[in-house]
């Protein structure tokens, strides 16, 4: 067990001093329960006081408060998905608010506060029980819904004290970061025995990630349910669009094969294979070249750039971080590649074949699931040679696909599970 969620556990039932100071600043190491600035109340929130009881037809019920549980509030896909659906609630109806378990300031903290909404940093060190106990007294949510992984069963058992009565544990990916050894399976087994005991409600991105992360029989736990992720339709759109009109003035570059990578820097999600791969597509003659989006960290970026300069890919080879606009950085990709070692459901998969992209993927369950239902995946296992990865983006890549092939790959999605009216619908159902 972690010393971060040993000591997590060990405030549980406890309250914090009444002396301890509210820090609003991330990340600052003191015994703040909660580090946040105030939030400013949502547009339509503030003339509401409080929930409307039985027989009181005169008072309005005021918003479904929910607390989102999550690492750092950085461009990934559940992170993005979060912030999309902030967009979207209507605040009379709910007002959707986040803690982060890193303590750390992401990238998209400011545009979570320009929405009305706020972020709360509660790093787990040995203060968090504390922290996030403290957090649930001022906040006073109805709904606790944490993505971090089995600690959730942490998360939800202080909710549970603190006294929220809907408490969700939503897993979005097929594994944890405990590994197969002894410790590890020890944090697994803990973290299911506490949500076993505190979580009213189990929530998964796909199946590969409940059986992953929850059990394998999960059918029979009428707690449990699949909820597919979403996306918007209109970028995909505006996106194909403006690729006609490239088209149309003869801007496209049909001399290159442009292979995209989009993700964190993590290891589970093995940017370096994406370099290898491009180093052997390039020795088949094939004019070949490689963007890695995503946030940027240094070491690994110098680690990457050694390995390309080593395959001789280096000048192939772009960095370039943070896209907002990711359907128009894949309409203009000629594949993506998915190269990582676990994922739940990969929502930039979903976002390539809403504009006819085609997807090379790792034989990720959760990626696998979503070719059982729309076309243009291709999946090979990660024991495969670098040289059948190369033949297989070098023949998915030989004729790139035309308009109407983008549009009816959109039309597809569109009446998929899919899109995130679907589960706008359906994860609003569960904190309602």
């Amino acid at each position: 067990m972690t010393p971060e969620t040993t000591s997590a556990l060990e405030t549980i039932g406890r309250t914090a001093p009444a002396d301890t100071p509210v820090d609003q600043r991330p990340g600052v190491p003191s015994g703040s329960a909660t580090e946040a600035r105030p939030a400013p109340p949502a547009t339509g929130a503030a003339v509401v006081a409080t929930r409307s009881e039985p027989g009181d037809p005169g008072r309005r019920r005021r918003p479904v408060r929910v607390i989102e549980v999550l690492g750092r509030m950085d461009r990934a896909g559940v992170e993005l998905r979060a912030v999309n659906l902030l967009r979207r609630l209507d605040p009379e109806e709910f007002r959707l608010e986040f803690a982060v378990t890193s303590g750390a300031a992401g990238s998209l903290d400011a545009e979570i506060r320009d929405l009305g909404s706020e972020v709360y940093y509660c790093r787990t060190d040995w203060r968090f029980g504390w922290r996030f106990l403290r957090l649930l007294r001022e906040v006073r949510p109805d709904v606790v819904h944490s993505a971090v992984a089995t600690f959730s069963g942490v998360v939800l058992t202080l909710a549970r004290l603190g006294g929220v009565r809907r408490r969700v544990a939503y897993f979005v990916s097929s594994a944890d970061r405990h590994g197969d050894s002894l410790r590890g399976r020890v944090q697994r087994a803990f973290g299911r025995l506490l949500l076993d005991r505190f979580a009213t409600d189990l929530i998964a991105v796909s199946e590969a990630a409940m059986r992953g992360l929850w059990r394998e029989e999960w059918r029979i736990d009428p707690r449990c349910r699949v909820i597919y992720n979403g996306v918007e339709l209109e970028p995909p759109g505006v996106a194909i669009a403006a690729r006609r009109r490239a088209e149309d003035l003869a801007e496209d570059d049909y001399e290159h094969v442009t292979l995209v990578h989009i993700a964190r820097p993590d290891p589970l999600k093995n940017r370096a294979r994406a370099i290898e791969i491009l180093a052997a597509l390039r020795a088949r003659s094939v004019h070949a070249r490689l963007r890695i989006v995503g946030r940027q960290d240094d070491a690994e970026t110098a680690r990457l750039t050694v390995l390309a300069d080593r395959l001789g890919v280096a000048e192939h080879v772009e960095f370039t971080g943070e896209v907002r606009e990711i359907s128009r950085l894949l309409v203009a990709s000629s594949l993506l590649l998915v190269t990582s070692l676990h994922e739940g459901m990969p929502t930039v998969v979903l976002e390539a074949l809403a504009v006819g992209t085609p997807v090379l993927s790792a034989d990720l369950p959760g990626v696998v699931e979503i070719a059982r239902l729309l076309p243009g995946v291709a999946t090979l296992p990660l024991a495969t040679s670098d040289a059948v990865w190369a033949d297989t983006a070098d023949m998915l890549t030989a004729v790139p696909p035309t308009i109407d092939q983008r549009r009816e790959a959109m039309r597809l999605l569109r009446r998929s599970p899919f899109t995130m009216d679907t589960w706008q619908r359906d994860m609003t159902a569960v904190w309602s």
